[in-house]
């Protein structure tokens, strides 16, 4: 990887006893992986729980810059969100959970349309969602959670 992103992904997690953890946190880790381009870091907001914290200090996370920051208050979705994002290194932010997956060019689009678009402020992706057998259930692009921002 030669080209860089300014981009900082913020990753909150409460617990790692969620159904399938293990499973969808490697997939999630390897579609950031996978990428053609760079990101500035990976910044995993995670809890105190203890089997969590063992799984990531375990993880190998490759040549990702990965921060680990440690939420030891109650876990809050949003509240967490945004202490990644004042922790953030990069010009932007893209919120990413444990069970999400990038498309393999989507840092590649995100860079051509920041360059095409630096009037813009938020670039939001549509995400497919699937059922638990990975059949497709519909798109979104995860408004819900703006409102608790």
């Amino acid at each position: 990887m030669n080209e860089k992103l300014s981009l900082s992904i913020i990753l909150p997690i409460k617990s790692s006893k969620s159904r399938d953890f293990n499973e969808y946190f490697e997939k999630a880790i390897t579609s950031i992986k996978s990428q053609t381009i760079e990101v500035e870091e990976l910044l995993i907001v995670h809890t105190t729980e203890e089997s969590l914290v063992d799984h990531l200090n375990g993880y190998d996370f490759g040549s990702l810059n990965v921060v680990k920051l440690l939420w030891d208050k109650e876990p809050s979705y949003a509240e967490q969100v945004n202490y990644g994002i004042k922790n953030a290194k990069g010009t932007w932010v893209s919120l990413f959970e444990f069970d999400d997956e990038y498309a393999s060019i989507w840092f590649k689009n995100v860079k051509i349309y920041m360059e095409a678009y630096p009037e813009m402020d938020a670039f939001l992706p549509i995400v497919v969602d699937v059922d638990s057998k990975g059949v497709f259930a519909g798109f979104t692009n995860e408004a819900t959670f703006a409102a608790s921002m």
